[in-house]
């Protein structure tokens, strides 16, 4: 179920590997913090948390489980941020990267329920100003089928994230450089496929992606805690990286270069009742919503598929869908049984750290335990 993460300016680039090696890394099992029953939930839990923080190096993370929106446990590990020790509250808020490519697949299909779009339209009907081949259509950009060059990889990108960029240099890029296969015909993770979506929200609806957002989901849903713009620094934890000495405060990437692939900043509370919305139609429609959630019809390497901005995938057989994220001193990653609800979201502000092997190993302690399993 892992999205490796890729190079140190490649946000939430995602090529799935299989990480279940990963989750079965050593480490002692940490003693239950005071005033916590041994073989609780919570102190299950926290025994994974603190064992990845050791063994990732991270400085901080907050960890949620919930069922049908309703929290099992929550709780927050390490420092926010390094300087003033602050220790990690559950509410600290924390860029999510990629997890924002759910956001904007909602939006396409709240507009496609509007009669504004269609899914099969090419991107050439809404797009017509670059040259984009007509053969893509939205719903190969929403699966990574397109074959759209991945904007993350250019050269240019160093300065994009430094000084900002306009989406039409972006887009002029993308649209000059070669594709990766012919439309259609493969998967190929590809954050130019968000990015120009955002643009066609932004073109169809006369707003800016961030007004969008805050008008179709952030304010009906009650989601405060998250937003497009980056948050106040006493709301947020610090970012960092491992320099080769040791971990330093991360490059603050600016919101025009990470736009509608991966620009949202969250915590935990909102992604639980984002997910929770999201599965139970107070968000798209559950025809949408099925939508979101079918196949490209091409596996992912590692496994499982992608559909409309989520990765699908199976855990003991049973349906999840999942994300992570990562951008400059943040991993992020969700997973939601389909069935039950069960939710996992675990938030990190180190960029180089693995929450795919946290998420894995807390659905491994919990749904295979007799002791938990009704959780799951």
């Amino acid at each position: 179920m892992r999205h490796a993460l890729g190079l140190r300016f490649s946000v939430f680039v995602v090529s799935l590997a299989m990480a279940l090696a990963l989750v079965g890394c050593g480490g002692s099992s940490a003693p239950s913090p005071p005033g916590q029953q041994p073989g609780s939930l919570a102190a299950a839990v926290d025994a994974v948390a603190q064992a990845a923080m050791q063994q990732q190096g991270m400085p901080g993370m907050t960890v949620a489980l919930a069922k049908k929106g309703s929290m099992l446990y929550v709780q927050g590990y390490g420092v926010s941020d390094l300087s003033s020790r602050q220790a990690t509250q559950p509410s600290v808020l924390f860029e999510i990267g990629s997890i924002t490519k759910q956001f904007t697949a909602a939006l396409i299909m709240k507009l496609q329920e509007q009669g504004q779009l269609h899914v099969d339209d090419s991107i050439t009907t809404y797009l017509p100003e670059y040259n984009f081949p007509s053969a893509i259509t939205l719903r190969m950009m929403l699966t990574h089928t397109s074959g759209l060059a991945n904007f993350t990889d250019f050269p240019q990108l160093g300065d994009w994230v430094r000084n900002g960029v306009s989406e039409a240099t972006v887009l002029t890029a993308v649209s000059q450089a070669p594709l990766q296969f012919r439309p259609g015909t493969q998967y190929s993770y590809s954050n130019s496929n968000f990015f120009a979506l955002g643009t066609i929200i932004e073109k169809l609806t006369g707003q800016s992606y961030a007004d969008n957002l805050d008008r179709y989901i952030f304010q009906p849903l009650g989601l405060t805690n998250t937003s497009y713009s980056l948050p106040a620094a006493g709301q947020s934890a610090t970012g960092y990286t491992d320099n080769g000495s040791g971990l330093v405060p991360a490059i603050l990437w600016d919101r025009s270069a990470a736009f509608a692939a991966g620009a949202l900043s969250s915590n935990v509370y909102d992604l639980v009742a984002w997910d929770n919305a999201l599965m139970n139609g107070k968000v798209v429609s559950p025809a949408s919503f099925k939508a979101m959630t079918t196949s490209n019809g091409f596996q992912i390497p590692g496994g499982g598929s992608y559909g409309f901005g989520l990765a699908l995938w199976t855990f003991n057989n049973r349906p999840i869908i999942w994300h992570n994220g990562q951008i400059g001193g943040f991993t992020a990653e969700t997973a939601v049984f389909l069935d039950s609800g069960f939710t996992v979201v675990v938030l990190t502000n180190d960029q180089d750290a693995n929450p795919d092997a946290v998420v894995l190993k807390i659905m491994t302690t919990v749904c295979n335990s007799s002791q938990f399993a009704g959780s799951c």
